[in-house]
């Protein structure tokens, strides 16, 4: 009932409001197009008025002229152009005033005509003077310029500029009276559907006051939590089934109520058991944390040890008596072990150190991953001097990468390092780079192969675990932290590249590096951080 009555009030409403706007539609257009006679007209009043200053103009030019041999003849030619672009714009403005004109203005066949007839006076007086040489024997003289074809041109000027103003002012009253209808016929058509509006308003407000307040106080009933509380659903309208349902909706409310009770009780169970877990895992964790200041602490100690060791061997070597060049070798070399395993030891500790307070810092640029490589293998080529190891370097081929130089000589250090480290005295390590295909994308390939120790099937799983060593990588090298290959595989990732290593079936390991080429559709950020979480080596 209410909605087939709101529906014809609300077709109503819009059916007022679409003719509203088709009758200012109109009003406004009519009003549009005298606005736009008027400014082509006062365009035209505007274009006399030029063309009347370019002709006195171009007549105090040929005046002076008379009684001056220097007179400037392009001064005169521009004062001709000038003229003819006036005459020009008045007859596009003509044109355009003849089409549009209203039929209500006074004669304007007539007023057009008289207008077309000066315009064609002035072409025909321009194209006399153009014609003409002011130097020559047919130019005509200064008493004759304002006499054309028998008529005065000043006063042919004067009386299209009067028509001009008239038709001027009369557009513009036309435009004036438009707009004044305009406003007013807005005003009574807004006022007009105002009150419609507010009829419809009241008349529906004063039908929907008694429902609505029914409904109101059931509400609130059912708020303050009174389920009890039951809306009268006897009305045969839209109204009385809203009711039913409340009525309705407020029994499984009741009904859900006593659910939930018993529900929380249950919950509340349920948060005491949880709360004494966490209770307990927060204990474990404290722990842990006292386990890792404790590692810290051993680690520390170690530092002074051969820092002490150092210093004395130091010492002792420049307080003594002068020695042979042997035993100074041997100092040196003493203090050189030394000093390695101080490195190591506190590389070691800050490596443990980033994994949790800090983040890695990567600045992506264009490079040539060779220079970082190079270095690299500089640097552990002299470890495998000492360890009897031989880097052979065979086919290294150049590309155009997005990277850190700093980052990258770190990642292909640790790889060479473990192939180091973890081959057998007399050995060989084999470096090998080059640009391949993979999975549809350009890469930069590095393989580093060795013949050491190998990598079990059964360890290649958590290789790259923080702190994880292998037994047989423990046997061979007990001094090792387990965090170099983590570090590698954290840089690869931050560098949008792919690190694996393989056991070979000859014996010994395989890293395989891969590193996106760049290109020029690439777009990577200068700098990129992500938290460190694992730290390991083999």
């Amino acid at each position: 009932m209410f909605e087939r009555r709101l529906g014809v009030a609300l077709l109503a409403l819009t059916l007022l409001a679409v003719i509203q706007g088709g009758v200012a539609i109109w009003a406004i257009d009519g009003a549009r197009q005298k606005v736009a006679l008027g400014r082509v007209s006062s365009d035209l009043h505007a274009g006399f008025l030029a063309l009347s200053d370019s002709k006195h103009r171009l007549q105090t030019w040929l005046s002076r002229a008379q009684y001056e041999a220097d007179a400037d003849p392009e001064q005169r030619d521009a004062l001709l152009q000038e003229m003819r672009s006036h005459l020009a714009r008045l007859q596009q403005l003509t044109r355009t005033l003849a089409t549009g004109a209203p039929t209500e203005l006074e004669q304007p066949a007539s007023l057009i005509t008289e207008r077309q007839q000066a315009l064609d006076l002035f072409d025909d007086f321009l194209q006399r003077l153009e014609s003409q040489d002011p130097g020559g024997p047919h130019y005509a003289p200064l008493d004759d310029f304002n006499k054309f074809e028998g008529r005065d041109l000043r006063l042919t000027m004067a009386d299209t500029l009067a028509r001009e103003r008239t038709l001027l002012a009369k557009q513009r009253s036309e435009a004036d009276r438009s707009l004044h209808q305009l406003m007013l016929m807005a005003a009574l058509t807004t006022l007009a559907l105002s009150l419609i509006i507010l009829w419809v308003f009241w008349h529906f407000a004063r039908a929907l006051r008694r429902p609505i307040g029914e409904l109101l106080r059931g509400a609130q009933a059912l708020q303050r939590g009174e389920l009890s509380h039951r809306l009268d659903d006897s009305l045969q309208d839209e109204f009385g089934r809203i009711a039913a349902h409340i009525n309705q909706m407020a029994s499984e409310l009741d009904q859900h109520r006593r659910t939930e009770r018993d529900r929380q009780r249950h919950l509340e169970d349920l948060v005491d058991t949880r709360t004494r877990e966490l209770e307990q895992a927060l204990t474990r964790l404290n722990q842990l944390s006292k386990q890792r200041q404790q590692l810290l602490e051993d680690i520390s100690h170690e530092l002074r040890t051969p820092a002490t060791s150092i210093r004395g061997e130091a010492e002792i070597t420049l307080r003594g008596q002068p020695r042979s060049e042997a035993e100074y070798r041997q100092a040196l070399q003493r203090i050189a072990d030394d000093a390695a395993h101080l490195s190591g030891v506190i590389s070691d500790l800050l490596t443990m150190a980033r994994s949790d307070i800090a983040e890695w810092q990567v600045q992506h640029r264009p490079l040539d991953p060779l220079s970082p490589l190079r270095d690299a293998i500089s640097q552990a080529s002299t470890l495998g001097r000492l360890r009897g190891i031989r880097i052979r370097v065979a086919h290294l081929e150049s590309a155009l990468l997005l990277g850190d130089a700093q980052r990258l000589k770190q990642v292909f250090g640790i790889l060479l390092d473990n192939a180091v480290q973890y081959s057998h005295p007399g050995g060989q390590v084999d470096v090998e780079a080059s640009l391949v295909e993979h999975q549809g994308t350009a890469v930069w390939e590095l393989r580093i192969r060795d013949r050491g120790i190998g990598l079990p099937d059964r360890e290649a799983a958590r290789i790259f675990e923080r702190g994880y060593r292998s037994p047989e990588a423990r046997r061979h090298r007990p001094d090792g932290q387990g965090v170099g290959l983590a570090i590698a595989m954290l840089l690869m990732r931050l560098h949008g590249g792919q690190l694996q290593l393989d056991s070979l079936p000859e014996g010994g390991c395989q890293a395989l590096l891969r590193l996106p080429v760049h290109t020029a559709n690439d777009h990577i950020a200068n700098d990129h951080t992500e938290p460190s979480d694992a730290h390991r080596d083999r």
